[in-house]
Parts: structure tokens; C-alpha cells; sequence
């Protein structure tokens, strides 16, 4: 809802609350605060700064790693998944060609006939 808005009211508005003011204050205070470090603790620390250095670096390359390994993962999943279609799409088409009528058809056209009467067993007795 629309409404004037009074002298007062926003000069209340326009005065920081008491825990914005301390917020400020304190990281004007961090922020002005001189680190002073000592040459020899700095050397001192060397040594586990550099532990602390190879732990992050084994971390970020684990990481990237792991990454690496789920794309290529999806990436033969999707190329299974159309194998896997080819090759129902070529038994299917393998299953039409072996049926005794396409056989048929196939043969007829070079000249074949397909047999009206059924085979007879040829026996040899004598020896």
C-alpha cells in the first residue's frame, strides 16, 4: 500500500540499528589490524604450512579426478545405451531375414524352388 512517508520516519530509516554499528566497527578493527610476523616462527611454521599445502593439493586433485571419472562413466553409459539399441534394431532385422518365407522370396529370385515333396533318407545297408 502506498503512503507519504514523514520526516521522522525516514530519518529512522536512514539511522543505522545499534548491531549494524558494532558490526561495522569490529571489521574496521580486523581490518586495520597489522599483522606483525615474526621472521623465525614464519620459519618456524614452514614446514607444517608446507603439510598443510600437499594435504590441499592432494585434496583438489583428488577431487578433479573424481569428476574426470563420473563424465567419462556417463559418457559410456550413453554409449552403452546406444549399443545396445543397435543391437536390438540389427537382431530384430536378422529375425525378419531367417524366417523360411524371406528365405523364399530371397531364392526365388536367383532361380531356387522352394521343395514341395519332403526329403527322403538315403540308407546304405551292404558292406
Amino acid at each position: 500500500m502506498n503512503r507519504i512517508i514523514t520526516e521522522e520516519e525516514s530519518k529512522e530509516a536512514a539511522m543505522p540499528d545499534l548491531e549494524t554499528k558494532k558490526f561495522t566497527e569490529r571489521v574496521r578493527k580486523l581490518a586495520d589490524y597489522d599483522f606483525k610476523i615474526n621472521p623465525d616462527v614464519l620459519r618456524k611454521q614452514t614446514p607444517f604450512i608446507l603439510y598443510l599445502l600437499f594435504w590441499v593439493i592432494l585434496f583438489i586433485y583428488s577431487s578433479h579426478r573424481a569428476e574426470k571419472l563420473i563424465r567419462r562413466t556417463d559418457k559410456l553409459n550413453g554409449e552403452l545405451k546406444e549399443l545396445r539399441s543397435e543391437y536390438v534394431s540389427v537382431s530384430s532385422e536378422l529375425m525378419r531375414a531367417s524366417k523360411q518365407s524371406a528365405v523364399a522370396s530371397k531364392l526365388k529370385s536367383i532361380g531356387i524352388k522352394e521343395l514341395t515333396t519332403p526329403p527322403q533318407k538315403i540308407t546304405y545297408s551292404g558292406k
